[in-house]
């Protein structure tokens, strides 16, 4: 039972590189890619002091929503795939 909160995750790690890629580098620089890959990462496998490299994600997806670079529906989909990364709250 354990291992099915590990795969979900897993799943939104492989849809949130899948999102990412899709747009390839025209629509998101190395550096941004980069940057929301370390916060899955972080969120991922559980890291400490992972607070920082989750809320520079968080302000990436909001500028490029902002922006328009990338649509309403796409940051949406982007948040939840790395929040998905994240263990469950409240688990014993």
């Amino acid at each position: 039972m354990a291992a099915e909160p590990m795969i979900a995750r897993g799943a939104h790690y492989t849809a949130l590189l899948d999102a990412i890629d899709q747009r390839g580098a025209t629509r998101l620089h190395a550096g941004e890619r980069e940057q929301l890959l370390e916060a899955a990462d972080v969120l991922l496998f559980g890291e400490p002091d992972s607070e920082r490299a989750v809320r520079w994600a968080e302000v990436l997806i909001e500028d490029l929503e902002t922006s328009k670079r990338w649509s309403v529906e796409s940051c949406g989909q982007l948040r939840e795939h790395l929040y998905g990364c994240a263990a469950p709250t409240g688990a014993s």
